[in-house]
């Protein structure tokens, strides 16, 4: 799951200055452009099939079943369980394998009772609800689970991480709650009259012996699998914990959510033709409502007609008949507990209305489903999220930036970080602000919890053309859909910080005696995560360095001419030594990507990280043969990088080699986008009135591990006649020398 950036070398733009300093070539990935999210998607799963086939034949020719080292339940168990701060939610009894618990597993039936779910330990009930929601649109879970050979015991996920697909691969270990016979006390083994073998095949059997989530009824496999990669995705079992069932469902398809508010919502009638009746179609549909306070009645978690606060829904379908409008959902919990109009064996269901069960798709069978009238519906849930899916029809440009910490008492006002972007012919738009997904090292994301809004201005505009879409504090992400003419817009931020904890909580952590070998392994997911961001600068102690570079790097080379110098002079008896000295020279290169990109050590499969399918390569600074001035920064922007000799100044953050000291490569991830390449025009962006990011720091400077800064991106997406080109400032006054 580590990922790099190649270097920016193919396309020359200067002649080579000779030196005797290391090589070390420094790159950023500056935008994504034209992304299709459906060939990215595939070419992630393609990766990921190819890796559990490798996987599967290696086991074969081993005679072992696939064990997982990197998340290994078993023989790693605290690691799997807990994060640095709960480090004692849960206690599973017993690791089994998936044949061990079933006779004949299956893995996804695709039937009615596949979205049968029940939530485990874990505090995930907003996954499980994602899970249900995911099996009411055909294809959504094979996409998911790529490739699988079970009776090896490996199955391949993919997972969409900020704007890129991850892919995820586990073994089919999976915790229990029953332990061995042999753990029994005397009394618990007397139930089954001392007899281990009616008790392995019954009470260690099937789907309710597992610790976390499973299928209800089904006896399917696919729910604690999907669960557990979903866990290793983000580090272990409790930092899945809590969350909304949108972002999952981001999580494992791509798509793009958005809160509605129900005491918001202007017509009801439009609201239902345009949005609900799509339920599962080209969008899935949450719901949720808050606990209800219980300082007055003196009861805890009172429930609204029997439906529990804080516990999302999935929308199943909506339906009219008979000229009313019906809304069916399921409880995550596998529980039909709504007890008001409609609910199971309530009056409303008169021998003229049972006879539309059928096109309700609905039975009284507690399987959680139940049906709501459409205006209860509406009174009830205080929240509804709603997700957008993409299809091949959709492409999706994005930049992320780096805003260092912030200055003390940040005014809330729009601008402190700006993006612009071009399109090219009128279309469909749906942009996004978002933060990156720190789920992964939530521990130690910072102090401070982020509001994020914006605003939408055309070109020269001095009134704004629209908002962001209402949300919560604290989500992920704020969107905005709109019809927009072909020209160039402005984004203006706004962020909202509120302090939740100490700014010393990294220290005090350590304090308190957080476990090192966890740490370190959070780290490496926050330099990973934070390297989205073009202005990035990764501490390089933190980056995990790909098999494909240490397999080519130098190091080999170095012990081939030694295992040739052994040859000349045998073996090495005490007190002797044999030198091997190897002398070469260095060339610095000012380079960028260009579309006939050859194979590099860092490549997946012959394709760049950041290209596409045919390794072409979209550019800012690069549009139809032009030079776009604007990304040149000042003179001697870039300490330590060499002067150019041809009138081209060095383009931040594209490429550069710094003398002296050993700069890291800058971690990618392996599938930010798969480029689209379009003849239609583009028009260049123009500057923003704002100054420039702030150039990189020299290598020496290390990055504060107690990190109190934020990753923010914007991403646009348009039909694929309509590709976008993005590029972002930070206010003025947003650098590392201005923090509080």
């Amino acid at each position: 799951m580590a990922h790099s950036l190649p270097p920016a070398s193919h396309l020359q733009l200067n002649e080579p200055i000779v030196s005797n300093t290391t090589a070390n070539t420094l790159s950023y990935a500056q935008q994504i452009s034209g992304v299709s999210v459906t060939a990215c998607m595939k070419a992630a799963s393609d990766e990921c099939k190819e890796r559990v086939a490798q996987i599967a034949a290696q086991c074969r020719a081993k005679n072992r079943k696939f064990r997982d080292v990197e998340f290994d339940l078993e023989n790693d168990r605290q690691k799997c369980l807990h994060n640095l701060v709960e480090n004692n939610l849960f206690s599973p009894s017993d690791v089994r394998r998936v044949f061990d618990l079933f006779e004949n597993p299956v893995f996804y039936s695709g039937t009615a009772k596949s979205a049968e779910i029940v939530q485990g330990e874990a505090q995930d009930c907003y996954l499980v609800s994602a899970l249900s929601s995911l099996t009411s649109v055909a294809g959504l879970v094979e996409g998911l689970c790529v490739a699988r050979e079970e009776a090896v015991g490996v199955y391949g996920f993919i997972f969409y991480r900020d704007c890129y697909w991850v892919p995820v691969i586990v073994d089919d270990l999976l915790f229990t709650r029953v332990p061995k016979y042999e753990q029994l006390a005397t009394v618990e083994k007397e139930l089954y009259h001392f007899d281990k073998e009616k008790y392995n095949s019954t009470a260690r059997k099937g789907g309710e012996s597992l610790y976390f989530s499973k299928s209800g009824k089904s006896g399917e496999t696919w729910v604690p699998l999907v669960e557990k990669a979903y866990a290793k995705l983000h580090g272990d079992y409790a930092s899945v914990g809590f969350g909304r069932p949108c972002d999952a469902i981001e999580d494992m398809t791509g798509g793009v959510s958005n809160l509605i508010l129900t005491k918001d919502i202007l017509d009801v009638d439009k609201f239902w033709n345009d949005e609900l009746l799509k339920a599962n179609k080209d969008r899935l549909f949450g719901c949720w409502f808050k606990t209800l306070d219980g300082l007055r009645s003196g009861l805890t978690n009172a429930t609204v007609e029997g439906l529990v606060g804080n516990l999302s829904h999935s929308v199943i379908r909506a339906i009219e008949v008979k000229g009313k409008r019906f809304v069916v959902l399921r409880n995550p919990w596998g529980e039909a507990s709504w007890e008001g109009p409609w609910s199971d064996g309530s009056k409303e269901w008169t021998p003229e209305w049972l006879e539309v069960l059928p096109e309700l798709g609905h039975d009284f069978g507690g399987n959680g489903q139940f049906v709501m009238d459409y205006s209860d519906f509406l009174n009830i849930w205080q929240e509804i999220q709603r997700t957008l899916l993409f299809d091949d029809s959709w492409v999706m440009s994005a930049q992320y930036l780096h805003i260092p910490e912030q200055p003390k008492y940040l005014a809330w006002s729009f601008g402190d970080i700006s993006f612009t972007f071009s399109i090219p012919v009128a279309s469909r738009a749906l942009i996004v602000l978002s933060k990156i997904n720190t789920r992964y090292f939530k521990d130690i994301e910072g102090p401070c919890m982020w509001t994020i809004d914006f605003i939408l201005a055309k070109e020269g505009a001095t009134r704004p053309l629209a908002e962001s879409s209402y949300s919560f504090f604290y989500t992920r992400s704020t969107s905005l859909e709109i019809d927009l003419e072909a020209g160039n817009y402005v984004v203006h931020a706004r962020l909202d910080p509120s302090l939740v904890r100490s700014k010393d909580y990294f220290r005090n952590g350590i304090d308190m005696g957080w476990d090192k070998r966890k740490l370190a392994r959070i780290m490496s997911e926050r330099a990973k995560g934070q390297s989205i961001a073009s202005n990035y600068k990764p501490n390089p102690k933190h980056l995990v360095t790909p098999i494909t570079t240490i397999l080519s790097g130098e190091a080999a080379k170095a012990d081939k001419s030694s295992l040739e110098a052994l040859k000349t002079y045998g073996d090495v008896k005490p007190g002797e030594s044999i030198t091997v000295t190897t002398t070469t020279t260095t060339k610095t290169v000012v380079a960028k990507s260009s579309q006939e990109a050859s194979p590099s050590a860092n490549m997946v499969n012959g394709m760049h990280p950041m290209n596409g399918v045919n390794g072409h390569r979209s550019s800012p600074n690069d549009v139809n043969g032009r030079r776009n001035r604007m990304y040149s920064p000042p003179p001697n922007a870039y300490p330590g990088a060499h002067p150019v000799s041809n009138g081209h100044p060095l383009e931040p953050r594209w490429a550069g080699s710094v003398a002296g000291g050993s700069p890291p490569q800058s971690p990618q991830p392996a599938y930010p986008g798969c480029l689209a390449a379009y003849p239609a025009p583009m028009i260049i962006p123009p500057p923003i009135a704002y100054s420039p990011t702030p150039p990189l720091p020299p290598p020496s400077q290390e990055v504060l591990e107690d990190d109190n800064t934020i990753v923010i991106g914007l991403r646009v997406y348009t039909h694929k006649s309509a590709p976008t080109l993005i590029c972002g400032r930070l206010k003025s006054g947003f650098d590392a020398g201005k923090g509080s």
